[in-house]
């Protein structure tokens, strides 16, 4: 069996991270997660971008770490989901 991302839950309540186990564009990353979930950028650091998907925040990481913040797992994993469609089919 192929492994093509983590997640994880972290040690606080409704923060999960996604771990992908392949290189993928950062710009990629965030344009996915911009397009499928109509998500609009808080802010953009060049280490960290935060974008805001209504439900949750979800931040990446210059390592392209993803991390969902306010997301109760199911939906968390859901997410995790739609987003890593566009890097492994």
């Amino acid at each position: 069996m192929k492994v093509y991302f983590l997640f994880k839950p972290c040690k606080t309540d409704s923060v999960f991270e996604i771990i992908p186990q392949k290189e993928i564009s950062r710009k990629l990353l965030i344009k996915a997660i911009q397009k499928e979930f109509n998500g609009k950028i808080v802010t953009d650091s060049g280490f960290l971008t935060i974008i805001d998907i209504n439900e949750g925040k979800i931040s990446v990481t210059k390592n392209n770490k993803i991390i969902l913040r306010g997301i109760k797992e199911e939906r968390a994993k859901e997410i995790a989901n739609r987003i890593m469609k566009y890097f492994f089919s």
